[in-house]
């Protein structure tokens, strides 16, 4: 029989073709490791950050660091990257729009408040999220890994002029469309602290005062609404440490928390619990300790930071640390609580209150291989339960998972909203 000769081209596609055929005969495995574990996936959706190919907020710039819901409902949210974004969600357009950029700033990190005013004020600083240029230190000079790491970190923030407090009106500024290299329409309140970020920051009942933390140095300060005037408490903890699990930057508390009293509360010196008190206007210490990975053998100071916090209904405060742990704290009582550790691996990222009064959070290092992982605490029946990893599977439109996360909040109808701080990030939403 005589040979028959293919043209090359058409050889190549008959054999892409057959390899095809083969595949599509059997049914090929999904990625096992990333099943989802909640049940029903149509309870798990994202949203963009803004209008695909038209106003999204850039790549790189997109890292949701910032969550609150307002009293109107809508969620307001803040980004780190290479410049600071702003953004909002409203549930009944259910659309994400892109408030504009804010110039000169790559961070809103944990500090979103609303005020009395139905203003949103913004504390700014630098990308938390990026890794700084490390001098040699320890054996090679001479100087010890945590003294050369401070030196390298004031060096850092020695040329940067201070994060900014800004005011954010919604009834002027809400409806205007923002295209990607439009600013946001803000106030500026000035900065609370020179060569510092705000790291932090909550506002008391009355909404008469804002209360913030700063990075590097983690000073508290006050700023006056009424007075527009800022003050300046010192720092909140005297110890200079890299507990970790991000080295190359000091250990300081993420969150702030005003119970009903108006009392602030926040970690310090050894981890343990301070609050400032408005009725004598100081900073008081307590010999109440954040629970965290400790080995009483070390001969170093080593202790974990609070997180993030979350007031529920109860009054009773929920607090995230460092290495991971869940806690409870009752500001009447003055008593902490350790409620757990869900895994081995280290910080507890964000959490919040559903309106069923289960605790939701993410737990996990900043690792491509140590991805978040989403979980419940039942305060009532005292245990916890296992939400897996947050994927939004649209099959056949699409389908992403969520491995980074860094503040959440609850909407007013219970929604869960999640802020994804990757390089490409998107707002998930969880309906318990």
């Amino acid at each position: 029989m005589k040979n028959i000769s293919l043209n090359p081209i058409l050889e190549k596609t008959l054999y892409y073709w057959i390899i095809l055929l083969s595949f599509s005969s059997t049914s090929l495995p999904a990625q096992d490791w990333a099943k989802p574990v909640i049940k029903e996936l149509h309870r798990v959706d994202l949203r963009d950050l803004g209008y695909p190919e038209i106003n999204c907020i850039p790549e790189n710039s997109s890292a949701i660091t910032s969550l609150i819901t307002a009293s109107t409902g809508k969620i307001y949210g803040g980004t780190s990257g290479e410049e600071a974004y702003l953004f909002m969600f409203d549930p009944v357009i259910n659309k994400v729009r892109h408030l504009g950029k804010i110039s000169g700033q790559e961070s809103i990190h944990h500090s979103m408040v609303e005020g009395k005013d139905s203003c949103i004020y913004i504390g700014t600083g630098k990308d938390m999220f990026k890794e700084i240029t490390l001098s040699k230190g320890g054996i090679d000079e001479k100087v010890p890994i945590d003294k050369s790491l401070w030196q390298d970190i004031q060096n850092y923030y020695k040329v940067y002029e201070g994060g900014h407090l800004y005011r954010y009106n919604p009834k002027k500024s809400n409806n205007r469309v923002k295209l990607p290299e439009m600013d946001c329409e803000l106030e500026d309140l000035g900065i609370p602290l020179t060569h510092n970020s705000v790291y932090a920051l909550t506002i008391n009942a009355e909404g008469s005062e804002i209360y913030g933390l700063t990075y590097p140095d983690g000073h508290f300060f006050i700023y006056s609404v009424n007075h527009r005037k800022y003050t300046d408490l010192g720092t909140i903890d005297n110890k200079i440490i890299f507990h970790g699990p991000e080295r190359y930057w000091r250990s300081l508390p993420r969150a702030l928390v005003c119970d009903d009293s108006g009392r602030v509360f926040m970690s310090g010196t050894d981890g343990r619990i301070k609050f400032y008190d408005p009725a004598v206007s100081k900073i008081v210490s307590t010999e109440l300790k954040i629970p965290g990975d400790l080995y009483y053998t070390q001969f170093f100071d080593d202790y974990a930071v609070a997180e993030y916090f979350a007031k529920s209904p109860s009054r009773l405060i929920y607090g995230g640390t460092s290495d991971g742990h869940l806690f409870s704290m009752d500001p009447d009582s003055m008593k902490i609580v350790n409620l757990g550790k869900v895994r081995s691996s280290r910080r507890l990222r964000c959490l919040t209150i559903g309106n069923n009064g289960k605790v939701y959070f993410m737990a996990g290092e900043r690792s491509a291989s140590k991805p978040c992982q989403f979980y419940c605490y039942n305060p009532h029946s005292g245990g916890f339960e296992d939400l897996g990893l947050l994927i939004a599977d649209r099959s056949p439109y699409y389908y992403w998972r969520g491995q980074q996360f860094d503040s959440m909040t609850t909407g007013k109808d219970g929604t869960i909203y999640l802020g994804e701080s990757e390089r490409r990030s998107h707002v998930f939403l969880y309906i318990p």
